[in-house]
């Protein structure tokens, strides 16, 4: 009987990573970033979701940006070196200190809820709400608008919060256009073009899983 808890145990132990907590998201990579999942090196992409206790490995002359949902804190760091994903931050192993932004917690919060890509490279699609109010859409767009007022030229995280913030809704109509208006007239990155494609995989996911 002990040998059979034992082996319980460490069952759970090997298994319970893949129940970890996802705390950051994944805003933009340039050069070669991968992770380490079972015992091999993974590429680490844009608008992948981390988990906690992941460990990243940077390249030389990579760049890995990732903001975190507990507390709106994006990080961009450069290699090369070794990155521990935590709740709050990155624990660096030989990495520079990193440039830091703290962004609205409200945009943190909402960029949790970006589809992720499925190991098939398939738009998820995360759990949709009950139709929302008028006023929790007007809510929306106002905070957009207030996001958008104060980002970054080609800062994609406004966008990112609207997509999500519609999408949670079920205004897939209305996450097409705004898609369409991305791609016309935002900015023209690898990033950008991800973005678009991982949300029109995702809303044509949820229209045919409402079928």
């Amino acid at each position: 009987m002990t040998y059979r808890y034992l082996w319980i145990g460490l069952v759970l132990l090997v298994s319970g990573r893949a129940w970890a907590t996802e705390v950051a998201l994944v805003m933009s990579v340039q050069g070669r970033v991968t992770r380490l999942a079972e015992a091999a090196q993974v590429p680490v992409e844009a608008f992948v979701k981390l988990k906690e206790g992941d460990r990243l490995t940077l390249d030389k002359d990579s760049r890995l940006q990732v903001v975190y949902f507990e507390n709106g804190r994006r990080e961009t760091w450069s290699g090369p070196g070794r990155l521990d994903m935590a709740l709050r931050e990155g624990k660096p192993g030989g990495l520079p200190a990193p440039e830091i932004k703290l962004l609205p917690l409200v945009m943190a919060r909402q960029l949790a809820r970006t589809p992720a890509l499925d190991s098939q490279g398939r738009g998820g699609v995360t759990r949709l709400r009950s139709v929302p109010s008028q006023s929790a859409l007007i809510k929306l767009e106002d905070t957009y608008q207030d996001l958008k007022r104060r980002a970054e030229a080609n800062d994609l995280g406004p966008e990112m919060y609207l997509l999500s913030g519609l999408f949670d809704m079920r205004e897939l109509d209305r996450v097409e256009r705004v898609l369409g208006d991305l791609q016309q007239d935002g900015p023209k990155t690898p990033e950008a073009a991800l973005l678009i494609s991982l949300y029109r995989k995702s809303v044509k996911n949820a229209r045919e899983s409402k079928n």
